[in-house]
């Protein structure tokens, strides 16, 4: 015990004496000067309190795209009552209310822009077909034919404005490509129009953009379609020489041509140009046109933030010098593991807190770290109710389940559901885990390479596989020579890290803001989740959702999942399993009730200085982005380095334990039942090592895939890492609870089970939302195996 404390003192020592020396986040280039951006945003507000008509209205999208919303709600709701049927502008006005309203209003605001269109006498029906398009409209399945028949109007505006309503979806294809034909139309307006629309649709496909290039290339000096063309064209070339090119003629035309054209000119720079272009946006805030002086502002702004920043060499030094104490602990118990029970169960003597540390630090992964205060920042507390759950779980597992695991001594969960029902169900269940833990440990990886490493490296988004093999590989190496005995100590480690970097990272927001009542919320944002407190199954969260999800988590997960048996059984006895667990439980509940009020802080902190968000995200949309943002330009010389330590923690305690979880189903479920010839303990203990480095292998192999799934990364958790969670937990439950369970009954429970997950993950029936995964395909899983093993042909016989 001594020793291990040695250890753990060693390695918070090396921390705490190399983060004084860490620089803080270095600008790639030249940075936009705070009086350059006051300016800017100036004009925007002079464009928003004291111009009119669709200058007014381009300064507030501006403001609301920036992160500057204060005052424009207000603004329109004036310019509402006093130009309501001014035709036109009346539609400017919609568009500004339906940005800035809650998820409940917005739809009304949409639903009048659209009756506006389908006004077939209407006066501002253009005007209302591009704002669909600018707003994302998804035109219904009985609206189409209304929308299809505008496609062919003799008004090239309102054609042009219509096909890009319906081509916003980046799957319609058919319409997108009639767009990018209309830059070869005869009339010049045509060509305008669809080079206008081209500019907000992204993802082009390479043949669209290669007719945009060469349609401008084409298009005559001096005509009114070519500022437009040579705008599109310059966001969507990819040749640096023919790109440089499309810039110099737009400079041309920011200094000589019409107000249009400029105005034109600064969306085009605004989404493609670089710092060495500001020197001419600062010319045109002086500009006579309104319009002009908006866009040139907004542009400033946009480029501003797309000076690259990345943190110091020095911040390597905390970082290296964590992963070596790592593996440094794994080397040291791999000279004193000698058995396979040492290795996968620490010869069942382990200490109840530092398993108890160890059980949470592994289930609140780098996932959760991200996701809690993302889910606050974007959808607001709702999801805290899952807390209340945490009393019932501790009683539930502690006096139910945990006595039931601690009676059978045995090294793999799922040797209890052969004992119970069988070798098929028992490989079924090795095979659910695996899967699940393949699947999580990758999407770990990948959110921990993509979102913190990436981002705060400064490295291109290509480097992401290699990011993900480094950090699967350090992972591996400390797990692979120390066993379980590394994983809990190394978890103990990384949990005073992990909640360390959160308690550090909102002391500091709260000196920066002036104290707790400087970003605690006062009233319910408009982006948030509306409280509702029962059982709806149309919301994404409510009050008794986020507790039903939460108290079948931690059940299933506590009944089933090797990660947590694992930790039972490694303790002395039931009362020291108790203790362990309850210890995991409440760790847990604290660390995750802080997480989500760093939420609070960190949107109050960016709400404060949105200059600090990169080129198009915002708030709402980069909610997961926040924390590691901070972390990059927030943080004070030498915390950065310490905060992404405990990111780095976060991810790898929950890959250890994965890893060597794993690693004891594999060696025991599988190796062990299918070899035939007895190896010694060393020669077990060397198999095991070399299945932690295929398992882990894999995983790399996986992560780099795991990005194409949809969602934010608290929905993506619940539809991909815990999709199988609760038919894993159908198993236990049949071989635990139903006296007369059978095989067959269990096996086809558990194919129910799994496609009802995958039926509300992924296809949505009975409209639910991610919150009902785990809890319908428990109920369905339950219902289905105890039914079916009534039957008499599915009773085993005796």
């Amino acid at each position: 015990m001594r020793k291990q404390r040695s250890i753990l003192l060693a390695c918070l020592l090396l921390l705490f004496l190399t983060w004084p020396c860490v620089g803080r986040a270095e600008a790639k280039g030249e940075v936009l000067s705070d009086e350059l951006r006051e300016r800017a945003v100036g004009q925007l507000r002079i464009g928003l309190e004291g111009e009119s008509g669709w200058a007014k209205v381009h300064a507030a999208e501006a403001l609301l795209t920036l992160g500057y919303p204060q005052g424009v709600r207000e603004a329109f709701e004036e310019e509402l009552e006093i130009n309501k049927v001014e035709p036109g502008y009346r539609i400017g006005i919609w568009r500004v209310l339906a940005q800035t309203s809650s998820q409940e209003e917005r739809p009304s605001w949409v639903g009048k822009i659209r009756e506006a269109f389908l006004d077939l006498e209407g006066p501002d029906r253009v005007n209302a077909a591009e704002t669909l398009g600018k707003l994302g409209y998804q035109v219904e399945p009985q609206m189409r034919p209304v929308f299809e028949e505008a496609t062919q109007s003799e008004d090239a505006a309102l054609a042009v404005c219509t096909l890009w309503a319906l081509a916003g979806s980046p799957a319609d294809r058919e319409h997108r490509a009639e767009l990018v034909q209309r830059i070869e139309a005869e009339d010049a307006l045509s060509r305008q129009s669809a080079a206008y629309a081209l500019r907000f649709l992204p993802d082009l496909l390479a043949d669209s953009r290669n007719k945009l290039i060469d349609a401008t290339k084409a298009e005559p000096n001096g005509t009114a379609a070519r500022a437009y063309l040579l705008s599109s064209a310059f966001i969507a070339s990819v040749e640096e020489d023919e790109r440089e090119g499309f810039r110099e003629e737009l400079i041309q035309i920011a200094r000589t041509g019409e107000p249009n054209e400029k105005a034109e000119v600064c969306h085009g720079l605004a989404h493609g140009g670089a710092m060495a272009d500001v020197a001419t946006l600062v010319e045109l805030l002086d500009d006579t046109d309104p319009d002009v002086r908006v866009a040139a502002a907004a542009a400033i702004l946009r480029i501003g933030r797309r000076v690259g920043h990345s943190i110091t060499a020095l911040d390597w030094l905390v970082i290296a010098g964590y992963a070596l104490g790592m593996i440094g602990v794994g080397w040291y118990y791999s000279r004193r593991t000698k058995t396979t029970d040492d290795y996968l169960l620490g010869g069942r003597t382990m200490k109840p807190w530092a398993v108890g540390l160890s059980l949470f630090a592994t289930l609140l992964s780098t996932l959760t770290y991200l996701a809690m205060p993302g889910e606050m920042i974007q959808h607001g507390p709702m999801i805290l109710a899952q807390l209340a759950a945490y009393p019932f779980i501790v009683l539930v597992v502690g006096w139910l389940m945990i006595p039931f695991f601690m009676k059978l001594q045995v090294t793999s969960a799922y040797e209890i559901l052969e004992l119970r029902l069988g070798a098929g169900v028992c490989l079924l269940g090795s095979f659910f885990f695996l899967s699940l833990r393949l699947m999580w440990m990758a999407m770990i990886i990948y959110a921990t390479t993509s979102k913190v490493l990436i981002p705060l490296l400064g490295w291109d988004p290509s480097a992401i596989p290699y990011a993900c093999a480094v950090l699967g590989v350090v992972t591996v190496i400390y797990t692979s020579m120390g066993g379980i005995r590394a994983v809990v100590l190394t978890d103990v480690v990384q949990t005073f890290i992990l909640f360390g970097g959160a308690v550090l990272t909102m002391v500091i927001i709260t000196v920066h803001l002036g104290g707790v009542d400087a970003w605690w919320p006062t009233e319910w944002a408009a982006t948030w989740d509306p409280p509702k407190l029962w059982f709806d199954p149309g919301s994404r969260v409510t009050i008794a959702a986020a507790f039903t999800a939460s108290f079948t988590w931690y059940i299933c997960t506590a009944g089933s999942d090797q990660m947590a048996i694992q930790r039972y059984l490694a303790t002395r006895d039931v009362k020291a399993a108790r203790r362990m667990f309850a210890i995991s439980v409440g760790t847990s509940g604290l660390v995750t009730a802080f997480l989500g009020i760093l939420g609070f802080a960190l949107l109050a902190y960016f709400q404060s200085r949105p200059w600090m968000l990169a080129d198009g995200q915002t708030i709402a949309s980069s909610a997961d982005m926040l924390l590691p943002r901070f972390i990059l330009l927030g943080l004070p010389v030498g915390i950065s380095g310490l905060v992404v330590a405990a990111l780095l923690a976060a991810a790898m305690s929950s890959l250890s334990s994965g890893i060597n979880s794993s690693c004891s189903v594999i060696t025991v479920d599988l190796v062990d039942r299918f070899r035939r010839d007895k190896k010694s303990e060393t020669d077990h203990v060397r198999l095991a090592k070399y299945v932690s480095w295929l398992v882990g292998a894999a995983v790399v192999v996986l992560s780099c895939y795991a990005g194409l799934v949809p969602g934010n990364l608290l929905e993506a958790t619940f539809k991909v890492a815990n999709l199988l969670v609760a038919p894993l937990f159908v198993l236990f439950f049949m071989a635990m609870f139903v006296p007369w369970a059978t095989s067959l009954g269990t096996l086809l429970a558990a194919g129910a089970s799994t496609a009802t997950a995958i039926g509300i993950a992924f296809y949505g029936i009975f409209d639910l939302g991610f919150l009902w995964i785990m809890p319908g395909s428990l109920l369905a899983g339950i219902v289905t195996g105890m039914l079916l093993s009534l039957l008499p042909d599915t009773r085993n016989k005796k």
